[in-house]
C-alpha cells in the first residue's frame, strides 16, 4: 500500500491514467444503461491472459475475466483522459476504480482491484447473436491451454513440436470464429476487442512468438519470421 504523508489531494498528473483504463464492477453497470460508456469503448482481457498486479511486478495471468475501458491506439493509456488539460472526459460519471483511487493512498483501490468483476455476461444480453460466438471461443479457445502449451514451448521440452502445432491450431481457430461472427453480425474491430478480446496470436507475440500469414493460415515460429 502506498501511503504519502505529505500528498492528501490529486495532483492532476495524469500517471493513473497513463497506466490504463479502470476494470469495471458491478457499480458501473449504471453507466453502460445510461450510455456513458458505451461497449466500444471496452475491452475483455480473457481468463488467463497476462495481466500486471497494482504493485506493476511481473505479468501473471488472469484470474477471471475483467471488462476495462480500453487505451489509445497502441498505448493502455485510458481512451477518456485528454492529455492536454490533464483530465478525464467522464470524471463526473467515472467508474469505481477511479472514484476510490487515491495515489497518495492506495488502499481503497487494493479493496475494490480484481474483486467481483464484470464480465461479458453480465453486459450482453443472453439473447444477443453473438454470445454463441463468445461460447464457441471460451471453449474451444481456452488461453489456459495456452499458457500450457507455450509453457511447453519457452521449457524446449520434448514434446516441443506438438506443443507449437497445437499453438497453431489455437490461434487460427480463435481467428476462424472471430472471422464467422464478423461475417455473420458486420460488428466493428472496437467491438471486436469488447466481444473476443485481444487475438490469441497478439498476446502471443508479446511472448515472443514470431507470426507469419502464408495462404491465408497463421503460421508460428520461435524465431523472428
Amino acid at each position: 500500500m502506498k501511503v504519502s504523508t505529505l500528498q492528501k489531494e490529486c495532483k492532476r498528473c495524469g500517471t493513473c491514467c497513463l497506466k490504463g483504463g479502470p476494470a469495471l464492477h458491478p457499480e458501473d453497470i449504471s453507466l453502460l444503461q445510461d450510455n456513458f460508456l458505451r461497449p466500444e469503448d471496452l475491452i475483455t482481457i480473457q481468463k488467463g491472459e497476462p495481466v500486471f498486479s497494482l504493485s506493476g511486478e511481473n505479468p501473471h495471468p488472469a484470474p477471471a475475466e475483467i471488462i476495462k475501458i480500453k487505451g489509445r491506439g497502441s498505448e493502455w493509456a485510458c481512451i477518456f483522459y485528454d492529455r492536454q488539460s490533464a483530465s478525464c472526459r467522464i470524471y463526473v460519471q467515472r467508474p469505481l476504480e477511479c472514484s476510490v483511487l487515491q495515489c497518495w493512498d492506495t488502499a481503497q483501490l487494493e479493496n475494490v482491484a480484481g474483486k467481483n468483476l464484470l464480465s461479458r455476461y453480465d453486459i450482453i444480453a443472453s439473447h444477443d447473436p453473438v454470445m454463441p460466438f463468445i461460447k464457441k471461443q471460451k471453449a474451444k479457445c481456452s488461453l489456459d491451454i495456452m499458457g500450457h502449451l507455450l509453457n511447453t514451448v519457452k521449457q524446449k521440452q520434448e514434446d516441443h513440436s506438438t506443443a507449437m502445432a497445437q499453438l497453431t491450431n489455437l490461434v487460427n481457430a480463435d481467428l476462424s470464429i472471430r472471422l464467422q461472427a464478423h461475417e455473420k453480425l458486420q460488428f466493428s474491430l472496437e467491438l471486436e476487442l469488447f466481444y473476443f478480446g485481444r487475438p490469441l496470436f497478439v498476446i502471443l507475440k508479446q511472448s515472443g512468438i514470431a507470426v507469419r500469414e502464408e495462404y491465408g493460415t497463421l503460421l508460428l515460429s520461435t524465431s523472428p519470421a
